[in-house]
């Protein structure tokens, strides 16, 4: 699958990058992790510490999927709002989801990055939310109100109050804390590298098929022949999954980036606030390491490639319109020096995927689908080594494709 295409921004933020070889021998170990973008990064990094004999591999390089394309927003807030899922899954599995995103977060900045040995540029952030036009009033006051009672830290902005943050304003917004921004290809290439230094096999270059699977295991032919002998395997290949299993659940569409020209002064974005805003598709934007602002949005419905890029250069020159929309002072000043499209998948239901199914036995799917695949990515990829070496823990069933909830022991 053709995941992005375009001039990306991320890859020319570090290029020199650790290298692997690629396969050149039938190998066996305990887990096989299919796919180093970030979802398999941060798998391999949960089982490098677990006594098992793992291997990570992938038929591109490391984070060379929609890894490189991902804008790097860590919210703890989804697509899905709490109070939507709160209608959808009852109020207990809406809040646990949340907090469960919030932890995440948290837990990669105490404990995971610094552990890695790539700086991954994580900033904490806050995040302002905020209603596009008075139809969506409500929304926001609807969000802020179960946020609220949730235990968020969240706080109410009316239309003067937003002003306090940005040069623009609308008539409702909210501020949100314990969010982040983070640089999305060096924080994968450091979770692999912790992984690989820990004595995780891995594998660049060599694109795998499944061979067999079967109540003794998996079984992975890699281009050259080779086999890869697995106890269990986990496909964390991203939206190119749904070439193996075809997850009803699952809509890929297509969506668009831009990365602007470095700005001296940005004194007028009160503390770097990512911000996103209450129309579906949404615009969303956030600033670089490098003082660049990153715009993203324009979602549709296109699964092809072809027509997704043919309207890479119409959809960029909207983004920057957007951008100069939001932020006047800089019209006539600024340009895309970065732009690409990219492949982008959400579920129905608005959660992520933990896939097991019935035909392909002793093995796993994470399906990291949605706005916040990363952080998805990162509790999900540790509920699936829980399992694997069989810690009890109920928030893997909810995820499961038949989401079942089980509120005692979540």
């Amino acid at each position: 699958m053709d995941l992005k295409s375009g001039n990306l921004y991320w890859t020319n933020t570090f290029k020199e990058t650790p290298s692997y070889p690629f396969v050149e021998e039938d190998m066996e170990c305990d887990v096989v992790i299919i796919g180093a973008g970030v979802s398999g990064a941060c798998t391999a990094y949960e089982l490098k510490d677990s006594g098992l004999d793992v291997i990570l591999i992938d038929k591109r390089t490391v984070a060379a999927g929609s890894s490189s394309a991902n804008t790097g927003l860590l919210q703890y807030s989804n697509d899905q709002l709490l109070h939507e899922a709160i209608q959808s899954f009852g109020k207990k599995a809406a809040v646990d989801h949340y907090w469960r995103c919030f932890d995440a977060i948290s837990r990669l900045r105490d404990e995971i990055v610094p552990s890695l040995p790539i700086d991954p540029e994580m900033i904490m952030r806050d995040s302002l939310f905020f209603a596009t036009d008075e139809d969506e009033i409500e929304t926001i006051q609807k969000e802020y109100s179960a946020l609220k009672e949730a235990g968020f830290e969240v706080e109410y902005l009316e239309e003067d109050e937003m002003k306090k943050w940005l040069p623009f304003s609308r008539e409702a917004a909210i501020i949100t804390k314990g969010d982040a921004e983070v640089n999305p290809y060096k924080l994968t290439h450091g979770l692999v590298k912790a992984a690989s230094d820990a004595g995780v096999r891995i594998y660049e270059q060599t694109e795998v098929f499944l061979k067999k699977a079967g109540e003794g295991g998996v079984v992975i032919r890699a281009a050259g022949g080779h086999l890869i002998k697995a106890k269990k395997a986990i496909f964390a290949q991203g939206y190119e999954t749904q070439e193996t299993i075809k997850e009803k659940n699952a809509v890929i569409e297509s969506s668009y980036a831009v990365v602007t020209n470095p700005i001296d002064d940005l004194s007028f974005w009160k503390d770097n606030v990512m911000i996103w805003e209450s129309a579906r598709p949404y615009f969303y934007a956030r600033t670089t390491a490098d003082k660049r602002i990153v715009m993203g949005g324009l979602d549709e419905p296109t699964p092809n490639p072809d027509i997704r890029d043919q309207k890479m250069i119409a959809k960029s020159d909207e983004l920057i319109k957007e951008v100069e929309n939001w932020f006047p002072q800089l019209r006539g000043t600024i340009q895309a020096d970065y732009g690409w499209s990219g492949s982008f998948a959400h579920t129905h239901d608005g959660q992520p995927i933990i896939g097991q199914y019935d035909r392909v036995p002793n093995s796993y799917f994470l399906l990291g689908y949605g706005g916040n695949g990363i952080v998805y990515s990162l509790f999900l990829s540790k509920l699936i080594v829980r399992h694997i070496i069989g810690e009890k823990d109920a928030a893997f069933s909810f995820y499961s494709k038949e989401r079942i909830y089980e509120p005692e022991v979540i």
